[in-house]
């Protein structure tokens, strides 16, 4: 398959990450950071009240399963040397925690608290206002990372303004690459979405390799790179 874009640091494939993951070796990539879609019912019962016409749906995208979730992980394991770090349906997140995905241990379950989160338009009980973290790693290597005895959870705002329902902080997924992809390493990212992950590891001089199946998102994505240094930004 032949990138829809590259350069010096940066490779973007338009397509299904499952064809891309399937020419891939194994162990790569140092490590995968992604984000992939939630379930249907977190997909079908996310809505938005910003904009005009009032509450209206929020994620326009296909959801996973847990099984297909846990293919897609297991996949990862598989082409990276060490870390699979992904924000998580909470549902899944635990189903993981209690059986991981085939090759995979799942090492810490951490949460993203949002100062910001949409609030509950139904009024009849509390937002959610956080996210899941998975931190699994590849079963039959030892893990390292760079944050000592850091926790793994984070609390900052929603970034918006971006063009995509579900990007995730900037500054949390360079925190990611920092700590868990080598100075000189490469990050996977299957389901790059609005590109954070590329655009935090072109901020911190890791190579980045990702897929999205959406070719709206993938112009959205070159935009984006082609931007000067984000971090921090929206």
């Amino acid at each position: 398959m032949q990138p829809y874009y590259s350069d010096e640091l940066v490779t973007l494939f338009h397509g299904d990450c499952r064809d891309v993951m399937a020419a891939m070796a194994p162990a790569s990539v140092d490590a995968v950071v992604t984000d992939p879609p939630y379930s249907a019912f977190t997909h079908g019962n996310a809505v938005t009240n910003k904009g005009s016409g009032g509450a209206h749906r929020a994620i326009d995208f296909d959801s996973m399963t847990e099984e297909e979730c846990r293919v897609a992980m297991a996949e990862c394991g598989r082409v990276s040397r060490g870390w699979v770090v992904t924000t998580l349906e909470w549902r899944h997140a635990a189903a993981f925690d209690a059986n991981p995905p085939l090759g995979l241990r799942m090492l810490r379950v951490g949460v993203w608290v949002k100062n910001n989160p949409t609030p509950q338009i139904s009024g009849d009980r509390p937002a959610q206002g956080w996210e899941a973290i998975a931190y699994m790693h590849r079963a039959d290597v030892k893990p390292t990372w760079t944050g000592g005895g850091r926790h793994g959870n984070f609390i900052t705002n929603v970034e918006q303004g971006t063009g995509h329902p579900t990007v995730k902080p900037l500054r949390m997924i360079r925190q990611f690459i920092e700590w868990f992809v080598p100075p000189v390493g490469t990050v996977f990212d299957p389901f790059a979405g609005s590109g954070t992950t590329l655009r935090a590891a072109m901020d911190a001089g890791r190579r980045a390799i990702g897929v999205e199946l959406r070719e709206d998102y993938c112009e959205s994505i070159v935009r984006r790179l082609a931007q000067g240094t984000l971090f921090g930004a929206a």
